[in-house]
């Protein structure tokens, strides 16, 4: 059996690391794992200020375990890639790997008071839109889709957390196998 393992870096909230969870498990339908990772700090530029996630991504390779059927990590810490300022996350398209940050999607991050409702909401469309990648979807024209491209919170808030229906009919032709 193969599993869907979602693990969150030491700094993170386990409680909002527990709502992820939940939500990949009753998107995907498929059984899900705990992984607990160790910190990214190797990944951190001291010029940016902001952890790669490029080098995130290759670390989680090695250590996805073999009964894993795609691995999502979660983190606080802020990334980005050399061509982006930050990305909320980055998943391989029809890999093994993806990681999701928090750091971004706080209320705080903008000098707002905090309010976990508005993270959770954020964090469950993150999670379903890299996950949505590593199972092969690309990003969507329907800006109301979860695989919408989002570039900044208020993108995000805008999308739903659901895939819209063609999005959904490839999501099911790629993990029928899985989740049967």
């Amino acid at each position: 059996m193969r599993y869907l393992y979602v693990g969150g870096t030491p700094e993170l909230d386990r409680q909002a690391l527990q709502e992820i969870r939940a939500c990949v498990a009753g998107e995907f339908g498929a059984r899900v794992r705990e992984m607990e990772l160790p910190g990214v700090e190797f990944a951190f530029d001291a010029e940016r200020g902001q952890y790669g996630s490029i080098p995130v991504l290759d670390w989680l390779n090695r250590l996805c375990p073999q009964d894993a059927l795609k691995l999502l990590a979660v983190t606080e810490r802020d990334l980005f890639i050399p061509v982006l300022t930050f990305v909320f996350g980055q998943a391989q398209l029809g890999g093994r790997a993806g990681v999701v940050s928090l750091a971004r999607l706080r209320q705080e991050f903008y000098g707002l008071p905090r309010n976990d409702a508005v993270l959770v909401r954020r964090a469950h469309k993150e999670a379903m839109h890299e996950t949505g990648h590593l199972f092969g979807l690309v990003h969507c024209a329907d800006r109301r889709c979860v695989m919408s491209l989002a570039t900044s919170v208020r993108q995000i808030d805008a999308k739903e957390a659901v895939f819209c229906a063609p999005c959904k009919a490839r999501l099911r032709a790629q993990t029928q196998e899985f989740v049967t």
